[in-house]
């Protein structure tokens, strides 16, 4: 590894001997962010430069900037009566253009009045909306963050409301939630949990299977989202997928420990149609073979992934098409420990796991342009999903038993569609409905005193159905309101919920924003919930969906020209929870973690969540940028006994720092560094009420039930690194990077599991991992 560090920094000091500056050209399009339609004569510059550069855009709405110097740029895009558009940290390199699809918004404000607004800078939402609880991400900002390996998931550890405790994980606690509250959305199409070792039941897993290299600017929400979201509680990830070079061919590879990764992109037809690849192919065996582990020292992981996008444009203009998808497989096996049986101790020791996951989606879409008011967009989807989860036992001959055995297959089909009119420059209204065909086959059963316990056995297939409508009205300069309604119906035991979306805006002053949202979410449970066997039959079947009202309140303040504070507080009620029937357990299912429900459940539970968000953000400025973020929370449920507890995720406080520098070498040459600490209070855990192995989950003892969670681990606290450097070349740049998990080898307290000490004759908690070093280097032409 040091050979390699000492070649990148060689490298480096070679690159900033280069004298000539590299150029490069930045091209795009806008259009009116509600009808789509282009703007023709709006105004691009690059406002970071001497003398700045400018350009208007064509009859199309495209735009062209030739000779551009490579570097990072503030770019700015304007048009009279339409609210400005500021990207503040694009990366330009030499092998690729910059491409950029800008929306603008149309401003309400009449020309003699004074204008009151705040600058649109990169970060706001993409849906104009969700007005609070949300903040856009690009790709430029999953990459520099440290130790996000490319995955959005990871990269919002460091938003506020998010808690982060684990490290081979990615699952986002959203302000108290379950992790299966959370809502993927891809391309408009709601999809199943989108990641490698993804956990049965939840919407985490390993890392996701999106690449960077084909992602958009997309949206993460924390809480009362618009009415065009649902069958969620707790969060949503509205993630887009950009358009190919529709001009020039483009490719990158990527090479480091976490494998391979190729991508191209270019023209079908020149200037109306594109397409864009991506292929990743990754081992953990490098890491491996270092004797460093991500997941523990017994398991093995390899996975592999693609994406693709293609658009086309009508030779009028009226009609957009674009096909895409994604897909990806993933493996994960334990081994027995070393020594052979010999040297086994505990019942770990000869427990092994395989853990396989594969999912592919493949969509269409198409917009139609009715007129210079309105336009429909539909799309078709056909998606898959297979998790397999089984665990053996090995004994003095290392002959496996199995003991745990888990398959799930969901399929879906889905057809989304949305009609989109501005009514005025100030009021836009959207009428639109998601119809899901849920297929599943679902086996699930464990051996229990010497015989197979069949706790889930079922397939078959139910519809999803959700209409939905808004209007966004700007009533006065200073006040917009957004209102709505999402409606849900389930077929499976036809369960239904009507709710009701607000939003009210308010500017207080020059960049200064008051906001008020409120909410009716709700949720079916994890499937394989329903068809829980309990004594020979599904008692489950009836349960309701989960259901919260949130109410969020929030301040936004401009701090000079680049910095920004949010503060918001937030009350979140949940009611038809499902609790265990049995008056005398505390179950919930708000303290779902992964896999499913194996008893009696009714949905006469609730829950409640209310907290303080508070985040300081400067945009990328003067080479710096950060974030600091920090929540203080309170997260409880009653049981159906009526007595209230705190739930597993109630650990009272989150904090982050994410943030970086930059530093030019030369005129070709950056390096970058960037530093993110976490410290969160410790999750909570139940005491062991007997070392007895429970019988229903030999991995632990049997829990103290009638105080639930009542105890904490230490609190999280983990630093990350990264330092990297950019090169561009005259047809070529590249990057190396190195990123730094955990750099103080801390090892934290797991709270997933208890495990026993045969040393000690007692049961302890585990630990997350300790330092995880990935060198990475891309090159792109």
């Amino acid at each position: 590894m040091k050979r390699l560090l000492y070649l990148g920094f060689f490298l480096a000091l070679f690159g900033s001997l280069s004298a000539q500056t590299t150029t490069q050209t930045i091209r795009g399009a806008i259009v009116d962010k509600d009808t789509r339609q282009p703007l023709i004569g709006a105004a691009v510059q690059v406002t970071d430069v001497e003398p700045a550069m400018g350009t208007v855009t064509d009859m199309d709405g495209n735009f062209l900037l030739a000779n551009v110097p490579t570097g990072r740029h503030r770019i700015e895009a304007t048009y009279l009566g339409y609210e400005p558009y500021i990207v503040e940290d694009a990366i330009l390199n030499s092998a690729r253009e910059l491409v950029l699809e800008i929306a603008l918004s149309e401003s309400a404000v009449m020309a003699e009045e004074v204008v009151v607004t705040a600058r649109s800078h990169g970060n706001e939402p993409l849906n104009e909306l969700s007005i609070v609880s949300t903040r856009s991400f690009s790709v430029e900002e999953t990459q520099r963050y440290a130790a996000s390996a490319n995955d959005p998931m990871r990269m919002a550890l460091g938003f506020s409301g998010v808690q982060g405790s684990r490290d081979a994980r990615n699952d986002l606690i959203i302000r108290g939630n379950p992790g299966f509250g959370l809502l993927w959305r891809v391309e408009g199409i709601d999809v199943p949990n989108p990641n490698h070792f993804a956990r049965r039941g939840a919407s985490g897993g390993g890392i996701s299977i999106f690449s960077v290299s084909v992602l958009s600017n997309s949206d993460f929400s924390t809480g009362a989202f618009p009415a065009m979201y649902g069958n969620a509680f707790s969060g949503v990830f509205d993630i887009q997928f950009r358009s190919g070079n529709k001009e020039q061919q483009e490719y990158s590879i990527r090479a480091g420990m976490l494998g391979l990764e190729f991508s191209t992109e270019g023209p079908i037809k020149k200037g109306r149609s594109s397409y864009l690849f991506n292929y990743r192919y990754s081992t953990l065996g490098i890491l491996n073979a270092l004797g460093i582990r991500l997941v523990s020292l017994r398991d093995s992981n390899t996975f592999q992934d693609f994406s693709f996008k293609t658009d086309h444009r009508s030779k009028n203009g009226k009609h957009l098409y674009s096909f895409w998808g994604m897909g990806g497989l993933s493996d994960e096996r334990r081994d027995p420990a070393d020594g052979g049986p010999e040297e086994w101790q505990i019942y770990t020791d000869y427990l092994t796991r395989d853990f396989d996951t594969d999912m592919g989606i493949v969509g269409f879409s198409h917009s139609y342009l009715i007129d210079d008011k309105s336009y429909l967009k539909t799309s078709l989807a056909v998606q898959g999903q297979r998790i397999l989860y089984q665990n053996d036992t090995l004994d003095q001959n290392e002959v496996p038993s199995l003991i745990n055995d888990e398959l799930y297959y969901n399929n879906r089909l889905t057809l989304t569609s949305y009609y989109n009119r501005k009514l005025s420059s100030s009021a836009t209204m959207r009428l639109g409905a998601i119809a899901t065909r849920m297929g599943y086959d679902y086996d699930f059963r464990y051996l229990v005193d010497d015989a197979f316990t069949t706790y889930v056995d079922e397939e078959g297939s139910t519809l999803l159905l959700q209409p939905y409508g808004y209007v966004r009205w700007q009533l006065h300069p200073r006040w917009t309101v957004n209102a709505g309604l999402h409606a849900m119906f389930f077929t499976l035991n036809d369960t239904w919920s009507a709710e009701p979306r607000l939003g009210v805006q308010y500017q207080a002053g020059p960049g200064a924003t008051l906001s008020l949202a409120y909410g009716l979410h709700s949720r079916i449970v994890p499937m394989a919930s329903y068809f829980t066997q309990v004594n020979g039959e599904q008692p489950n079947l009836d349960l309701d969906l989960v259901k919260s009202h949130h109410f969020v309140l929030g301040y936004d303040q401009l701090v000079g020209t680049n910095k920004r504070l949010r503060v918001e507080a937030y009350y979140q009620r949940l009611f038809d929870v499902p609790v265990a029937a049995d008056v005398n357990s505390t179950f919930s299912l708000l303290n779902h973690i992964d896999g499913f429900a194996t008893r009696n459940l009714v949905s006469e539970g609730t829950g409640t969540n209310y907290g303080l968000d508070v985040t300081f953000e400067q945009f990328f400025s003067n080479r710096t940028f950060y974030i600091l973020s920090g929540s203080l929370f309170s997260s409880t449920y009653e049981a159906l006994n009526g007595e209230t507890y705190s739930t597993r995720f109630d650990n009272t406080f989150a904090t982050s720092f994410m943030g970086g520098r930059e530093w030019p070498t030369g005129q070709r040459g950056t390096i970058q560094g960037s530093l993110r600490l976490m410290y969160n209070g410790g999750q909570r855990i139940s005491p062991v009420l007997s070392p007895v192995r429970d019988p229903n989950d030999p991995l632990n003892p049997i829990l103290d039930e009638a105080n639930p969670y009542s105890i904490r681990v230490d609190n999280f606290f983990r630093p990350d690194l990264r330092f990297a450097y950019r090169h561009d070349n005259e047809k070529n740049a590249w990057y190396i990077s190195l990123d730094v998990q955990n750099f103080i080898s801390r090892q934290n307290q797991d709270v997933l599991n208890y495990n026993f000490d045969p040393i000690l004759g007692d049961w302890v908690f585990g630990t997350l991992g300790s330092i995880v070093p990935v060198l990475t280097f891309q090159l792109d032409w």
